[in-house]
């Protein structure tokens, strides 16, 4: 039998904490949204434009919340894989630089093309820190389908992902980063939450890795908080801008350091699921203690 890989405690819980159906544990608050401005109103997308036009305001941001740490910080994402030919390619460029991410699988690449290539892969996800998520079945656009095929879509690509990987996998997100009422209300039964993005350089429309590593570089410089980078490892431009972003940030904080600055700290989808665990963790603790203190003042009443 094969053996499955573990993934470490604290992503699987704390994927777990951020929507588990029926659990009536504390939630941490919700990421606040853009405030309004004296310029008016913090503008809305504009429900006729395109997807790659609506997903930069579709969803709260900062997409994974509030710096942990104060410094700006950096999770890496990838959509669309795995790709037999490409992400282990990234998957080396991550492992060179010690960095992690999380990976939004698809879940047809597990029936079609080459599936122990597709599985193998994934082992190699959850053996090197990464943490693997649900990106739908084939990318359908689950705004414009209708309700049951919305489902499938959604609980056929974590069935598929987590017999693959032997481990839980509740977080989602959507193709092409559409939200509308429909999606947020299955998500909400299914229990599920939407992991939306920060920075996209959309090196999908191929326009050369150095403009892809160029776009990301220019939102890094400025960062003051948490973002999450969205990249896709299914891309030849992701290979090469990839290594690019990282090396200048091992630059940008070697000079950070010399001037007493902030650095940019690369947090994993580990550390995000620790901080969704620790609430939850605490809200155990105290029910530990109330617990054990009734105990005692049951005993101190009836011992003579």
């Amino acid at each position: 039998m094969r053996r499955r890989p573990v993934l470490p405690f604290l992503a699987v819980a704390g994927a777990l904490a951020l929507g588990a159906p029926g659990t009536a544990r504390p939630q941490p608050a919700a990421p606040p949204t853009a405030a309004p401005t004296a310029a008016g109103p913090a503008p809305t997308a504009d429900p006729s434009a395109p997807p790659e036009r609506m997903q930069s305001s579709a969803w709260p941001k900062p997409a994974a919340g509030l710096s942990a740490s104060g410094d700006p910080e950096l999770l890496l994402t990838f959509d669309d894989g795995p790709s037999q030919f490409t992400t282990g390619r990234i998957l080396d460029i991550l492992a060179r630089h010690q960095a992690h991410a999380v990976f939004f699988l698809q879940g047809w690449r597990f029936e079609r093309g080459d599936p122990v290539a597709a599985t193998a892969l994934v082992e190699r996800m959850l053996r090197e820190g990464h943490v693997i998520a649900n990106h739908t079945i084939d990318h359908a656009r689950l705004c414009e389908i209708d309700a049951d095929l919305r489902t499938h879509q959604i609980l056929g690509a974590r069935a598929i992902l987590e017999s693959v990987s032997g481990v839980p996998v509740p977080w989602f997100r959507a193709p092409y980063g559409e939200r509308c009422p429909e999606l947020e209300a299955e998500l909400d039964r299914l229990g599920l939450r939407h992991f939306h993005w920060d920075i996209d350089p959309q090196e999908w429309r191929n326009r050369g890795p150095r403009y892809t590593a160029a776009k990301v570089i220019e939102k890094l410089t400025w960062l003051r908080g948490r973002a999450v980078l969205i990249m896709h490892d299914t891309k030849d431009t992701t290979i090469v801008a990839l290594p690019l972003v990282l090396d200048w940030i091992a630059t940008e904080n070697l000079r950070r350091h010399k001037h007493g600055l902030r650095p940019i700290r690369l947090i994993s989808g580990a550390q995000i699921a620790a901080e969704h665990v620790a609430p939850d963790l605490a809200w155990l603790e105290q029910a530990a203690r109330v617990a054990l203190t009734g105990f005692r003042d049951g005993l101190r009443a009836t011992l003579p």
